[in-house]
């Protein structure tokens, strides 16, 4: 017994540390098994909630604001008045001198040498859609965005078509979008192209003066919206050129 009292009060104090290291070792283990437990409860309800909200749903964002970069549409020149576009009437064949002898031989099968008239018919008059240069225009008929690589003359089918320079034919080509297209170089190297033509009174080779009819006009299949017109482009070294810069 004194052996026993002897003990406790030699050790005692380390026993009662003992005794608190172990309470307090058994409580931190249950407060960490809780917060286990609790966040296994958590993460469980959160699984489930996902499964059954399984569609994400978040509210449209609304652009609002434009784009800055899509070219403008250019509105198509109104058509202008019949003083200015004459069709190849008697009327205006009379007050057109180089008319009298080319217009109206708009079927016949060879080229006719120019009458020494001072205008020519129709790229004397002026373009009723211009050239574009670098600048992107609305093509109606093909739904885009493109330049416009010459200039639109308009005229009725079936006009005779002249040479607005003298030269050399260089070319007869078909061409779906097109039409007939008689190419004509002339001395400075500039390449000439008629666009838009039925039929050609021209063969590769053929010289031509000023005047001299090419073809007969017909209808463009890229450019069906403008209506029947000479469409007429300038090249010089596959560079594109205006033409209304480029007339003598």
């Amino acid at each position: 017994m004194n052996s026993f009292k002897a003990f406790f009060k030699e050790k005692g104090l380390y026993l009662v540390c003992l005794a608190l290291v172990l309470i307090a070792t058994v409580t931190g283990v249950l407060a960490v098994n809780r917060v286990v437990t609790s966040v296994a409860d958590l993460t469980a309800a959160r699984q489930k909630a996902l499964e059954e909200n399984s569609v994400w749903n978040q509210p449209d964002t609304i652009v609002t604001n434009p784009a800055e970069d899509v070219p403008v549409a250019t509105p198509a020149p109104t058509q202008p008045p019949s003083s200015a576009s004459p069709a190849p009437s008697a009327e205006s064949s009379a007050s057109q001198p180089q008319s009298s002898g080319s217009a109206g031989a708009g079927g016949s099968g060879g080229p006719a040498a120019s009458q020494g008239a001072s205008s020519t018919w129709p790229v004397d008059a002026e373009p009723a859609a211009a050239f574009s240069g670098d600048e992107l225009v609305y093509n109606e008929t093909l739904g885009d965005w493109r330049t416009h690589n010459g200039a639109d003359y308009t005229c009725q089918p079936g006009s005779g078509v002249q040479a607005a320079v003298g030269g050399t034919v260089d070319g007869v080509e078909q061409d779906a979008l097109w039409g007939t297209v008689v190419t004509v170089t002339d001395a400075d190297g500039i390449a000439w192209r008629y666009c838009g033509l039925e039929q050609a009174a021209v063969a590769p080779g053929d010289p031509v003066a000023r005047g001299d009819i090419l073809g007969v006009l017909g209808e463009i299949a890229s450019e069906a919206h403008a209506g029947p017109h000479l469409h007429l482009e300038c090249m010089r070294q596959d560079a594109y050129l205006d033409p209304e810069t480029c007339k003598p």
